[in-house]
């Protein structure tokens, strides 16, 4: 991770990586049309199907769909809930970047992930990512403008990002927990592509 010190805020630099299931492990799973192949057969060879993952919740599972444009690459929030494992899956085939902190990570002093604890993963259009409970991550960042999403929620979820930011510029209600990266640790933190 790069420093660049500017004025009372310095600029920290996370490397975009290509994802692996290995390398996302530690904060979700990627889900892929890859593995053992399930024998439904009634259709011949022309449908694969493949268990790419099961959703991990103790709420009943609500599915937001979204349209996102490119925004900055800026983490300006890390966020985590904790009754369910929430997933994003891209349609038509547009590719995001995951931004994400172990759930066990260690936190400095002002309550965030060390910012060495934060990876970003290139997730291709054709791959989504679900990610453990508690998992510290941002909504991801979408590569082309337009980009269509699926990303499982639940009620309060919802409610809680539907809800003001609060004096510290966060949200802490329901299953929300968004924290303001810059303000707590005093960086901005940036994201480069490869």
């Amino acid at each position: 991770m790069e420093v660049e010190p500017t004025n009372d805020v310095g600029i920290k630099t996370v490397r975009v990586e290509p994802i692996s299931k290995e390398a996302f492990a530690p904060f979700g799973t990627l889900l892929a049309a890859e593995g053992d192949r399930h024998r439904i057969e009634m259709y011949g060879s022309v449908i694969d199907v493949f268990t790419a993952g099961k959703i991990d919740s103790d709420v009943p599972v609500e599915i937001f769909m979204s349209r996102s444009s490119v925004r900055e690459f800026r983490v300006r929030f890390l966020e985590r809930h904790m009754l369910l494992a929430q997933m994003f899956v891209p349609l038509c085939g547009t590719p995001f970047v995951a931004v994400a902190a172990r759930p066990d990570a260690p936190e400095d002093k002002n309550g965030i992930p060390l910012l060495d604890e934060i990876r970003a993963f290139l997730v291709p259009g054709d791959k989504a990512v679900m990610i453990h409970r508690g998992t510290w991550h941002e909504p991801p960042f979408p590569l082309v403008d337009d980009s269509l999403r699926l990303t499982t929620t639940h009620a309060a979820l919802t409610s809680g990002l539907e809800s003001d930011l609060n004096e510290r510029n966060e949200i802490n209600v329901n299953d929300v927990e968004k924290r303001n990266v810059t303000e707590r640790s005093g960086y901005e933190l940036r994201l480069a592509l490869p």
